[in-house]
C-alpha cells in the first residue's frame, strides 16, 4: 500500500495537494414524485447556506437506478469536509429537513469519497449533464490502473474535446476508480459521445491494454449519466 501511496503522489497534478469529490447517492421512493424533488432542492439549497461549499444536486437519467439522486461537491481537504458537516449536524433547521426526507427515499443513503488523481473542476464551467465510467483495478494492478486510468483520461479528452477527470475511490470497493466527464447540456453530451466512438485509435487503445488491468464483472464496470437539477 506505501507503493500505490507513492504512485497516487506523483500522478497527483495538484502541485503535492489532493482534492476530493463527495458524492451523497439517494434513490426516491415511488409516489410523491413533486413533493420529493421539492424536498430535494430545498434542503441542496439549505445544505449550501450552512455549510459554504458549492454543493450540486444531481439525478440519474437515462440509466440504469432510475430515481437516484445525488449532492456532489469538490473539497480541497478532508477538514474542509469535515468543518461543513460538523455545521450542518449542529443545525436544527437541516436536521429537521433531513429527518423529513426519510419518507421520500426507498433504502439507505450512501456517502462517496473519491480522490482526483488527473483533472481540475472548473467552477466557471456550466455543466448541465455529466457521465461516469466506473470500475475498479484487478488483483495485482493498482499501480498500472492508476497509470492506464490518467492516459484513458488524456486519450478521451483528446477525442471527444472536452475534460475527462480521473479518480480513485478514497471509499467504497478497494481499488476502485472512475472517469467524469460534464457536457453544457444533451447536445454536447451526444456530440462528445459520437466523438469518442468513431475515434478507431482510441478503442483500440482500450481493446489492447485493458484487459487484466480491471476486473471483468460486468457489474464492476459500467457508465451511468446525470442530469443537474440545481
Amino acid at each position: 500500500m506505501r507503493g500505490v501511496g507513492a504512485m497516487l503522489g506523483t500522478l497527483l497534478e495538484k502541485g503535492g495537494l489532493l482534492m476530493y469529490l463527495f458524492s451523497r447517492r439517494a434513490r426516491l421512493g415511488a409516489g410523491n414524485t413533486r413533493a420529493a424533488m421539492t424536498w430535494a432542492g430545498g434542503i441542496t439549497e439549505k445544505a449550501n447556506q450552512i455549510s459554504g461549499l458549492n454543493i450540486g444536486l444531481f439525478t440519474v437519467m437515462f440509466s440504469p437506478e432510475v430515481g437516484t439522486l445525488a449532492w456532489s461537491t469538490f473539497v480541497p481537504d478532508l477538514t474542509t469536509l469535515e468543518a461543513a458537516n460538523d455545521k450542518l449536524l449542529a443545525d436544527d433547521t437541516y436536521v429537521s429537513m433531513e429527518d423529513e426526507g426519510a419518507k421520500f427515499i426507498d433504502g439507505v443513503v450512501d456517502d462517496n469519497l473519491l480522490q482526483i488523481v488527473h483533472g481540475d473542476p472548473d467552477p466557471n464551467r456550466q455543466v448541465e449533464y455529466a457521465t461516469t465510467v466506473q470500475s475498479v483495478c484487478a488483483n495485482g494492478s493498482m499501480a498500472r490502473g492508476m497509470e492506464l486510468g490518467v492516459e484513458i483520461a488524456q486519450r478521451a479528452e483528446a477525442a471527444m474535446g472536452v475534460p475527462v477527470m480521473f479518480t480513485s475511490a478514497a471509499t467504497g470497493s478497494y481499488g476502485a476508480v472512475a472517469w467524469l466527464s460534464g457536457y453544457e447540456n444533451a447536445q454536447a453530451l451526444e456530440r462528445a459521445q459520437q466523438a469518442l466512438a468513431a475515434d478507431v485509435g482510441f478503442g483500440e487503445f482500450i481493446d489492447n491494454n485493458v484487459r487484466g488491468v480491471y476486473v471483468e464483472a460486468p457489474a464492476e464496470t459500467r457508465t451511468l449519466i446525470y442530469r443537474r437539477v440545481i
